[in-house]
């Protein structure tokens, strides 16, 4: 009996904490996706074929990631400043997604380079693409982030917020709107 009973606590130790040479998260989970950057948002006036004045923007940014599984970027746009960790989560914020699904925008790592020529620019031509499409409104600010997108679900931080007015002129604006003096 006592035989039995060390067998079974030789067995018992020797095969504890072996190892299946997976490891319980992936390698590239623990690694950061680096956060992109907007380097610019420009407004562009359209004008309508019924005349009326429309704004929609230009965005400029970068491609950087060069991470193995990079898809491209969400882009993030709201009316009001949000903060980083509520992106971060995606409370009260949703990616613009004109295709349906993600990323907003397409790159592969092959496209990533800071060279004046290579920056890249989007048109922006709603605050929410369609089907529920709805228009940037005259004199009012907006905010823009980018997050990197990874193949396998992961996605960054979300980069730096910039802002930009939806009016060309200012002056244009009235005194009780977001970009009057802007």
């Amino acid at each position: 009996m006592k035989i039995k009973i060390s067998l079974l606590i030789v067995f018992i130790f020797l095969s504890c904490g072996t190892n299946t040479n997976v490891p319980v998260f992936p390698i590239y989970s623990l690694l950061p996706v680096g956060s992109p950057a907007i380097v610019d948002v420009k407004p562009v006036e359209i004008t309508t074929s019924d005349n009326q004045l429309r704004i929609e923007f230009d965005v400029f940014y970068y491609v950087t990631n060069q991470q193995d599984e990079f898809i491209g970027y969400n882009l993030y746009i709201s009316s009001s400043s949000i903060s980083p960790d509520l992106v971060q989560a995606n409370i009260g914020i949703t990616p613009y997604l004109p295709n349906g699904y993600e990323p907003t925008f397409y790159h592969t790592k092959e496209e990533a380079s800071t060279e004046s020529s290579k920056i890249v620019k989007k048109r922006i031509p709603n605050l929410k693409p369609a089907p529920s499409e709805i228009p940037f409104r005259l004199c009012e600010k907006y905010y823009f982030r980018l997050k990197a997108v990874l193949r396998n679900g992961i996605q960054s931080a979300p980069g730096p917020e910039i802002s930009a007015c939806a009016t060309s002129s200012q002056i244009a604006c009235p005194s009780n709107t977001p970009c009057y003096g802007y």
